[in-house]
């Protein structure tokens, strides 16, 4: 019975270890973001899983669209000029609601005041609402509802997400003096080189 038992011990001690080895061994491939074929250019999420870019590069020009704002009427491709930011934002993605404070604060300080800034969001309900409440006195706000009775989803309507070719939420782009993208960075990125605006 003993010997018995001392036999089981040892395979019970060496499935353990190859146990460890085999979560260890996952540990680092996860930790490392290799997963086995998932190719691409978009930068690296939480575990390493792929984020694909937006469809629009740095270096393009602004898109032709026309959405009607909250409170500033009509906004055009055209009407976004030299050191223009724009925020996307949706709904449904909570660093958009965690990132939108920041981005309220540094569009706040910047020159030229919310006519050089632009809102995106995307969705309807109470969040977009506490959204558009925390960026109308900073930015020009755009509201994409996802309401099927929103007079802004008629066709002949383009949705400024779609115009920019957004697949990531949240994401901030910069227009510079020749009316193209030239910047594509986080909330904390976005005209560093901003001074404050005057008091």
């Amino acid at each position: 019975m003993s010997a018995v038992t001392a036999v089981v011990t040892c395979l019970n001690a060496v499935i353990g270890v190859l146990n460890l080895f085999l979560l260890l061994a996952l540990a680092r491939r996860v930790a490392s973001g290799d997963h086995g074929g998932h190719a691409g250019h978009g930068a690296q999420g939480e575990a390493g899983v792929e984020i694909p870019e937006n469809r629009l590069a740095d270096g393009s020009a602004v898109p032709d669209f026309r959405v009607t704002t909250r409170q500033d009427g009509v906004l055009t491709g055209a009407d976004l000029t030299d050191a223009t930011a724009v925020g996307f934002f949706s709904t449904t993605c909570r660093p958009c609601r965690e990132q939108a404070p920041g981005f309220a604060r540094i569009a706040a300080s910047l020159p030229g005041g919310r006519d050089r800034v632009v809102a995106v969001i995307k969705g309807s309900g109470k969040v977009a609402e506490d959204l558009v409440e925390l960026l109308a006195p900073v930015a020009r706000v755009v509201v994409e509802s996802d309401d099927a009775n929103d007079p802004t989803l008629r066709p002949e309507i383009s949705l400024t997400s779609e115009a920019f070719g957004i697949v990531r939420w949240p994401s901030y782009v910069e227009v510079g003096a020749d009316g193209r993208i030239v910047n594509r960075l986080a909330t904390s990125e976005l005209f560093a080189d901003a001074a404050p605006q005057a008091v």
